[in-house]
């Protein structure tokens, strides 16, 4: 299928694209237009090896800290025992146990039923007014 076959300039600008450089600046480089550049960034063939690509710089980067996933992990637990700098500890701390546990979200669920939508002005007066109180004891 040659059509599924990247041209050299097009192989050329998924490799400047990667390498973070602007539009204006690859087709300059490539000598082409803007628009040549954006079309041929909506061919599924070019999409494909962009994405490829991407996986695999993404594979090596993993490959290369996995190699040394142990002193990473051995420095992070020295960190969150640290106590000289509260914040460090914390956030070496949070992170262990993100990675464990996972990210909290902060979305809550609503599942009670809607019987109370409506509720009176004067209620919710009272009752912020009932908190004001309970402030001031403070």
């Amino acid at each position: 299928m040659a059509y599924d076959v990247l041209t050299v300039k097009q192989s050329d600008m998924v490799t400047m694209l990667i390498e973070g450089e602007n539009i204006t600046d690859i087709a300059k480089k490539l000598s082409v237009t803007r628009n040549t550049i954006y079309a041929w960034m909506g061919k599924d063939n070019v999409k494909a090896e962009l994405d490829r690509r991407k996986r695999e710089l993404s594979n090596q980067g993993n490959q290369l800290i996995l190699k040394d996933l142990t002193t990473y992990i051995g420095n992070i637990k020295e960190l969150a025992q640290d106590n000289s700098d509260k914040r460090v500890c914390l956030a070496a701390n949070q992170y262990l146990i993100n990675r464990i546990y996972g990210n909290p979200t902060n979305v809550l669920e609503n599942n009670t039923e809607d019987k109370e939508d409506n509720i009176d002005d004067n209620e919710l007066k009272e009752e912020l007014n009932r908190f004001k109180k309970l402030r001031k004891i403070k």
